[in-house]
């Protein structure tokens, strides 16, 4: 199956002799100026210069926009596949540009292009790549008058040969205030008429929406434009949502690009058999990889794990992968796929009927990468830990949001759903964890430690997002423990339940859970909070009634061996440590301790914890607060990255805790 489309027949296109003055037709390319300007330059330093890039992205426009700003007789020859009809070879192709004989050799073709300074654009010579290479060597050895432009998806290989290569146009705004270069493109090529259904309102934001989900790519932009003649924008963006690949229009053009799956098929047939496998299986997953997840996912039958490498490589090459981070260098090298690829890949592999086998092999994964990722946690390394999801993120939300065929694989997906209780619950990711929770959970045996854990987790996420049925879960989480003899989750249940009694203002009842948590959870935990957290949860509620208790059970906390080691249980201590010393009467030492406590929290990203100690830096400078100490956790803001942090409302004097003076 997976030789369906292949292929290499290739039907030659007019070659044209031309000479042409300095500036390329107009409108002919949008937001590639910067591009433009570097290809030119290469132009004028060497001989030799090959335009790459993925299918549709605007090679050969930008090919013959360079072309025709070239004070020399250009000759321009194209090569491209339709079906399986046969085709030129690249010294055929060459003379027929040239105006020669099909018969013409190569002598012919050099004296055709000798006698004075030359551009010869060979255009698309994927299908010919072999003996374009060949021609093009002999040709800059015999004639030194003589610059070669290329385009291609993979670079010659020649030595002296100059690669520019072309990614999608820019999602960013331009600086003087136009769209970005997508979206000009997107709205140069909407259908006369279509223009004006599209605003600045919703609609516009459909056209951002639009865009983005097509990463830029100039052949998608156009097709998506066409559909919007056709019907609402809204529909284009769901369009392009759940099938991108199968973008299709009518315009002129050569005919793999009336299509984002023809385009796409015209690489897929140019690459070799363990290639074509290798690109099918990794559309299982959902965003960049590195080797060993690629060696993971793809690995099996006939392709070996040791080929893994080198395909990828040479995807690469075909610009059918585009490498995020190159390998070679400190840290191991990263690779995308296009949505529009991947798309295809997974429709090949369907076909092949190993769609199953490659989703359980990337559901396998997933438990293990997040069960690494738990260890790091839990060993006391954090931020490696967080470092890890996040890289992961696309690839992991690909696996749990795909719909379990069997038991077995929702009970892989609940391992990783549960490994990663960090991420839910501390990084402030509650709605994924609760979604991925509420499918998963009914697929799981009915009595089993997996599910008394994963109850107890969908508790703990209701009661940090401020959910109505935090209690009943919660219940339901301490009765499945029981019945499963698991101390420690029943532990983790009390624990969760103090902390709801806190926010509901009963404190007689959160201590008396917490100190319930103390004696079960063991200081060598290997999931969920430590007992450092249940330490410091009971030292705060203690602290209004019994300080001397308080300072014995915040004491106990900071002893704890995991907790030196334990960013987040840091961070707890520590506002357990400041909000005692507050209640106390030591304003500086409360609000160095609580300065430090909300570092931690941002460091691990943790919203919540954010919020708590900014409400308690706020009272500590004795600035009137506009909530009460504890926030209502349905509504925790979430810090944009690089913004700066302010500990404390104005009020007052309008100080803010940031940067003013610390309490004495």
């Amino acid at each position: 199956m997976f030789d369906r489309l292949r292929g290499s027949s290739v039907r030659h296109g007019r070659g044209q002799r031309q000479r042409r003055p300095g500036t390329g037709a107009p409108g002919e390319l949008v937001g590639r100026d910067e591009e433009l300007a570097r290809l030119d330059g290469l132009l004028d330093r060497h001989r030799l210069v090959t335009v790459t890039g993925a299918a549709g992205v605007g090679k050969s426009r930008l090919a013959r926009a360079a072309a025709g700003r070239r004070e020399v007789e250009v000759v321009r020859a194209r090569w491209w596949t339709e079906g399986p009809a046969g085709g030129p070879d690249a010294l055929t192709g060459v003379a027929t540009a040239l105006g020669l004989p099909v018969t013409a050799g190569f002598d012919e073709v050099a004296r055709a292009l000798d006698g004075g300074p030359r551009l010869l654009v060979l255009d698309d010579v994927d299908p010919v790549r072999g003996g374009c290479l060949a021609l093009v060597q002999r040709l800059l050895q015999t004639l030194p008058g003589l610059r070669v432009l290329t385009s291609g998806r993979q670079p010659l290989g020649l030595g002296e040969e100059e690669v520019l290569r072309l990614g999608p146009l820019s999602l960013v705004p331009s600086g003087d205030g136009r769209p970005s270069p997508a979206v000009r493109m997107f709205l140069s090529r909407l259908p006369p008429g279509a223009s004006q259904r599209i605003g600045a309102g919703a609609a516009g934001r459909t056209v951002l929406d639009i865009c983005a989900r097509v990463q830029g790519v100039p052949l998608a932009l156009r097709l998506a434009a066409e559909q919007v003649g056709r019907r609402p924008s809204a529909e284009v963006a769901a369009l392009v949502e759940s099938a991108q690949c199968r973008l299709a229009g009518d315009a002129a053009g050569t005919w793999r690009h009336r299509s984002l799956h023809t385009a796409l098929g015209a690489s897929y047939t140019l690459c070799e058999r363990a290639d074509r496998i290798t690109w099918a299986r990794l559309s299982v997953l959902g965003g960049d990889f590195d080797e060993d997840t690629a060696v993971r996912v793809a690995a099996g039958g006939q392709l070996r794990a040791r080929d893994i490498p080198a395909g990828l490589a040479r995807l690469t090459l075909a610009s059918v992968l585009e490498p995020v981070r190159d390998p070679g260098g400190v840290r191991p090298g990263r690779y995308r796929m296009a949505v529009a690829a991947r798309e295809f890949g997974f429709e090949r592999l369907r076909d092949a009927g190993e769609a199953p086998e490659a989703v359980e092999r990337h559901l396998l994964w997933c438990r293990d990468a997040a069960e690494s990722a738990q260890r790091l946690w839990q060993a006391g390394l954090q931020q490696q830990a967080i470092a890890l999801v996040r890289a992961e993120e696309a690839n992991l939300r690909a696996a749990l949001v795909r719909s379990p065929r069997t038991a077995a694989q929702a009970e892989t997906a609940l391992h990783a759903v549960v490994a990663l209780w960090f991420w839910w619950g501390v990084c402030g990711r509650t709605g994924q964890g609760r979604s991925c929770l509420q499918r998963l959970l009914p697929l799981c045996p009915e009595v089993s430690l997996l599910r008394a854990r994963a109850l107890w987790l969908a508790g703990w996420i209701a009661v940090r997002s401020g959910e109505d049925d935090a209690a009943e879960a919660l219940r339901e989480a301490g009765e499945m423990a029981v019945l499963v003899g698991d101390d420690t989750t029943l532990g983790h249940v009390a624990d969760a339940s103090g902390v709801l009694a806190a926010f509901a203002g009963d404190r007689e009842l959160a201590v008396a859970c917490l100190r319930e948590a103390v004696q079960l959870i063991p200081e060598e935990v290997f999931y969920g909070p430590s007992v450092a957290h249940s330490w410091a949860v009971l030292a705060c509620n203690q602290a209004h009634t019994s300080p001397a208790a308080a300072r014995r059970s915040v004491r106990r906390a900071v002893a704890l061996r995991r907790t030196r080691d334990d960013r987040w249980a840091r961070c707890v201590t520590g506002y357990a440590l400041a909000f005692v010393d507050h209640l106390a009467e030591r304003p500086s030492r409360a609000w160095r301790r609580a300065r430090r406590a909300l570092n931690d929290a941002e460091v691990l990203g943790n919203p919540l914890g954010t919020v708590v100690v900014e409400r308690l830096l706020a009272e500590i400078q004795r600035v009137p607060a506009s909530a009460p100490p504890l926030p209502d956790r349905r509504l925790v803001p979430r810090k944009r990255p690089g913004s700066p942090t302010r500990y404390a409302e104005p009020g007052g004097d309008g100080r803010l805790a940031r940067g003013g003076a610390r309490p004495r």
